[in-house]
């Protein structure tokens, strides 16, 4: 279970570091995009990087594609955790 929770904190910095790499890119972007772009981005590092919560926890599920898309979108909700939590930590009165 630690695995899990460092595996899926790991991702949420990456998928954060990487929506906002694209908000830098694309800086007049649609605010609306955004969750989405994070949404991808977390499925995309679930599925490649082999994490998925259901199998983590040994939770049967019949197909593995759901398994990333779940915790890629967790993930990615996550990811906005994270930021503040970076904010919260980098503050300097």
């Amino acid at each position: 279970m630690n695995n899990l929770f460092g595996k899926v904190i790991a991702i949420a910095f990456l998928v954060e570091v990487l929506t906002n790499f694209i908000k830098t890119l694309v800086p007049n972007i649609n605010r609306i995009y955004i969750p989405i772009i994070a949404g991808i981005f977390g499925i995309v590092l679930a599925w490649t990087g082999d994490i998925g919560i259901f199998s983590t926890l040994d939770i049967p599920i019949k197909w593995m594609v759901l398994d990333y898309m779940v915790t890629g979108i967790l993930v990615s909700r996550g990811a906005n955790l994270v930021h503040d939590l970076a904010k919260t930590l980098n503050y300097s009165p």
